[in-house]
């Protein structure tokens, strides 16, 4: 009934509040049980002294960075002159000229200062972006090498050539295009093809960050990135062609889910519940009468009785061939087998839209031309026995190789000879 008090220590070492405390504050309350709980004020992180403090411990310290590096650079300029004596004579009407020494401040210019240093470790701080548009200058050889190419009608008309005839055979060697064109002549058809020469170098990609050099020190800087890597990361980061897919194939399910929703309500217009009674007429075999008598054939004669030993000796045979199911030794399969579902049947989604939009949305990586190239576009015509057609072409042409780098074709339109009319007869 009684009980002694119970003074609760807590676990850490230091004890913040005294026994002599505890025991005067529990001969004030009557020498009742008094429960001590301990109570810890979380302090907020972001509070507005510290927020202070970390503003003007950063700016203090980039002041100073910026302070020590331009003493460095500084010393490095005077590191850089060096101080040359020269004698020279000091010219005077007695013959004992005498020579003087004076200092003369050379600048010294270091070749390997010159090269960059290479970089141990690259740190990169961000995503490839493309770098600032260049353009061709006058002095550039791939603008002198434009210049010769440009007066010059035979080269131009050979590169026009090689260009036409490569398209033919490659029409003529392809079996689908023999399949639906005919037999193609290789020297038949209309072309036009121009040729372009670009004002600059194709767009080249880089990545910022920082390098560490062979003397230990950080310094920005940026590394080249190829194109196809750039493009395969910003498709792989955004993408477009998945979300546009999602919200088609979602958009698709909704209007399908709504309605089945209005059907059900009795919403749906009666023009479009006759013209879903008449398709589903259609698709369906016609009924037979059924007070008609079925005819009787070879295949639809009924067998004749068996006796009933007979019969009795078949059912026995069919059960006995009939697998026997093993006994279940789980007590919960006897119990809940016919209710739960079949692990072998898995409901399946249908995915054949999304996938046909994401094949129409998917962005396939465009590679720049080379350096140094120029475009040969326009259109080409391919004569088959059965019909024509015409292709939009572009390709890139190096002028140091002589020959086609890249090449790109689409199709424009296509012609039948013989039409006939799609409404029927």
């Amino acid at each position: 009934m009684f009980k002694a008090q119970t003074l609760r220590r807590s676990f850490s070492l230091f004890r913040r509040v005294p026994s002599s405390t505890i025991i005067r504050s529990a001969a004030r309350d009557g020498h009742e049980n008094v429960q001590i709980q301990r109570v810890r004020f979380k302090r907020r992180f972001f509070t507005r002294p510290r927020m202070i403090g970390t503003t003007i411990a950063v700016a203090t310290t980039y002041g100073l960075w910026q302070w020590l590096d331009e003493e460095v650079e500084e010393e490095l300029k005077e590191d850089g002159k060096q101080i040359k004596r020269v004698k020279w004579r000091k010219p005077s009407d007695d013959d004992n000229n005498e020579e003087e020494e004076v200092e003369v401040e050379e600048e010294e210019v270091d070749e390997e200062e010159e090269d960059e240093e290479t970089g141990l470790i690259f740190f990169p701080t961000g995503l490839s972006r493309p770098k600032r548009k260049e353009f061709y200058k006058g002095s550039d050889p791939e603008w002198q090498e434009f210049v010769k190419i440009a007066p010059d009608r035979q080269r131009i008309d050979r590169i026009r050539g090689e260009l036409i005839s490569m398209i033919r055979t490659l029409a003529v060697k392809n079996p689908s295009y023999v399949q639906r064109l005919g037999k193609i002549n290789p020297n038949a058809g209309s072309i036009w093809i121009e040729v372009r020469f670009p004002d600059g170098p194709p767009v080249e990609y880089e990545r910022p960050g920082y390098e560490l050099t062979d003397e230990l020190n950080f310094r920005k800087t940026t590394r080249p990135v190829d194109q196809m890597h750039h493009q395969r990361l910003e498709n792989a980061l955004f993408p477009t062609a998945v979300a546009t897919a999602v919200y088609a194939d979602a958009k698709m399910r909704a209007l399908a889910h709504w309605r089945g929703f209005r059907k059900y309500m009795g919403w749906e217009d009666e023009r479009t519940e006759k013209l879903v009674k008449a398709l589903a007429q259609l698709s369906s075999p016609p009924s037979s009468p059924p007070k008609s008598p079925a005819p009787t054939t070879a295949s639809s004669t009924s067998a004749p009785p068996l006796a009933p030993s007979a019969t009795a000796d078949t059912q026995n045979k069919d059960a006995s061939s009939a697998p026997s199911s093993p006994p279940s030794s789980n007590p919960i399969t006897d119990r809940f087998g016919n209710s739960l579902p079949d692990p072998t049947k898995v409901p399946t989604m249908d995915l054949s839209y999304f996938r046909r939009m994401i094949h129409k949305n998917h962005r396939h990586v465009h590679m720049h031309p080379p350096r140094g190239t120029f475009m040969v576009s326009g259109l080409i015509e391919i004569i088959g026995e059965r019909a024509k057609m015409t292709l939009d072409v572009a390709a890139f042409y190096d002028p140091k190789m002589g020959r086609y780098v890249m090449l790109k074709a689409k199709l424009r339109s296509i012609t039948d000879y013989k039409q006939s009319p799609k409404g029927g007869p």
